[in-house]
């Protein structure tokens, strides 16, 4: 049998959140055909299992569940742990059919097998019908698994599920053919969140009010035979099925919003389902989320004047019949008390002014919001550059900086990205811009892509007439010095100069390969070759 949880059912799910531990007399009853996700074994309340159990085990970490069957079939499951560590060890015994809780007696299905003494390869434990034994264990006996029971319908059965070793969640599923009985149902057509809404107009601001918790029962209910429906203020209380809300017609709520939980319950079955219900003063105001601002500390003395009233139309958000006040405290705010002035200098580097946004109606209500205000001090940026020259079209400038994930990049000075690198530029001059990302400082640095052409041809036809780096006349000191394959100084030129015409004292030189060595204005050396071909 295959199972999944029903929405309201998903309440229970976190067993540990709700009370640390369970015994036989408050198991959690199996309703609608379900399988358990993120259930919690932790604590044991009254110790009710006994070394005379045929696995030979006690209660560590347990969690008890009630199985009342409605159609007959094969009873198995699969206890797979969330945390796969072969270290974590469920254990499980089952008691039935129609066992007394006190005197509970033998268990008829029981595994105590330990995972890691048996090198198994995974930590999961269960019923199956592959298997033919009714108990195993303890710690090497075994494999985990044991012989799926055949339950006939109004038998009830217990499963106790303990944890003696580790520490995980677990999930459930039932693998059988059996069934559980189902659920009763919220009858919610429209799907929509139960919620009951009112104004609180009574002249106090407190967001309070009687509420009629009732008002929509005979509709939940939808007429299902034996049903029964009570209200509860916590969901402990409403699973567990204790501390009914005594007059639920004429209830004031604690607080806003507030969520009760409604239990459902069918008297015949045990099953039962929760669903939350919201109470909500409506005329309460709702402050809108307001801006953080920032200003650069540009007289760098840490102090800014800060415009407050910039965030009234966020906070208002479009309320009617309110009023808005800013606070330095939350206390002030909520006191109303010692409200600022809408340009307001702030006192220290980082600070959260508190808004208070307020009913001027019948209807009562204020909301309280907060946001900061930041003086931000002007960077220091610290880079280098790695610049990859001297190809066609590979070149590339990145730069490098401890803080790079604090600024943006830009050779344009128009669009920036958060990468420190650019790729594939051809050669010429450029200009790179860091922004640091708090917008208060922005520098650049101009630079050159260089590039050497390969040959030149200074035969009188017009092209190709001299050798030169073209953009080096932006570098004017660069100093370029021609060899001969001998190692023999040919000339040697300046940033600034038009290049080499191929004559040595006016006298051609012949077409060959010549060497050259550049010194660029920083100090950096290039070192390479071209040909003259005449």
């Amino acid at each position: 049998m295959k199972f999944k949880f029903t929405l309201s059912m998903l309440l229970l799910f976190s067993i540990h959140s709700l009370f640390a531990q369970n015994d036989c007399r408050d198991a959690i009853t199996v309703c609608g055909n379900m399988g358990y996700e993120g259930l919690s074994a932790i604590g044991v309340g009254m110790q009710e299992l006994n070394s005379s159990n045929s696995c030979d085990g006690v209660e560590t970490n347990s969690l008890w569940l009630r199985l009342p069957i409605n159609t007959s079939g094969t009873l198995s499951f699969v206890l797979t742990p969330n945390d796969p560590s072969i270290d974590i060890d469920f254990d499980f015994y089952i008691f039935g059919p129609n066992p007394a809780c006190g005197n509970i007696g033998q268990a008829i299905r029981c595994s105590t097998t330990n995972p890691a003494a048996i090198n198994a390869s995974n930590n999961q434990t269960g019923l199956n019908e592959n298997e033919t034994d009714t108990s195993e264990g303890p710690g090497p006996n075994g494999n985990s698994f044991v012989s799926a029971l055949n339950v006939l319908a109004g038998e009830v059965y217990f499963l106790v599920i303990d944890r003696p070793i580790g520490g995980s969640d677990f999930s459930l599923q039932w693998t059988g053919t059996a069934t559980f009985f189902n659920a009763p149902v919220f009858n919610n057509p429209q799907a929509a969140p139960f919620a009951i809404t009112m104004c609180d107009s009574d002249g106090v601001d407190d967001q309070k009010s009687i509420f009629n918790l009732t008002t929509n029962s005979i509709a939940i209910l939808n007429g299902q035979p034996d049903v029964v429906l009570s209200y509860h203020e916590s969901i402990n209380d409403a699973v567990t099925n204790i501390n009914p809300i005594i007059n639920p017609s004429a209830y004031t709520n604690t607080s806003n919003p507030q969520t009760v939980y409604m239990r459902m319950t069918n008297g015949n079955t045990d099953c039962f389902t929760t669903e939350e219900l919201k109470l909500e003063i409506t005329n309460s105001v709702v402050a809108g989320k307001p801006m953080d601002f920032a200003l650069c500390d540009s007289k760098e003395t840490g102090f800014q004047t800060f415009n407050l009233a910039a965030n009234n139309d966020a906070i208002i958000n479009g309320s009617i019949d309110t009023a808005l006040s800013y606070y330095a405290s939350q206390a002030d705010a909520q006191n109303k008390v010692n409200p600022l002035p809408p340009q307001y200098q702030n006192t220290s580097s980082t600070q959260t002014i508190w808004a208070r946004l307020e009913s001027t109606s019948v209807c009562l209500g204020h909301s309280i919001t907060s946001f900061t205000i930041t003086v931000t001090p002007l960077p220091k940026i610290v880079y280098t550059l790695d610049i990859k020259d001297f190809t066609n079209i590979t070149n590339s400038i990145g730069i490098v900086m401890p803080d790079a994930e604090d600024y943006q990049f830009s050779i344009d000075g128009k669009n920036f990205s958060d990468t420190p690198l650019f790729e594939n530029l051809l050669p010429g001059p450029y200009t790179i811009y860091i922004k640091a990302k708090s917008g208060c400082k922005t520098i650049s640095e101009d630079l050159i892509i260089l590039n050497y052409p390969k040959f030149f041809s200074p035969n009188g036809d017009g092209k190709n007439e001299t050798w030169r780096i073209p953009y080096l006349n932006l570098q004017p000191q660069a100093v370029v010095t021609i060899y001969d394959r001998y190692g023999k100084v040919i000339t040697g030129f300046k940033g600034g100069s038009p290049g080499w015409d191929g004559t040595l004292n006016d006298k051609k030189l012949p077409s060959t390969d010549y060497w050259f060595v550049l010194q660029l204005d920083s100090g950096r050396i290039i070192k390479g070759h071209f040909a003259m071909v005449r």
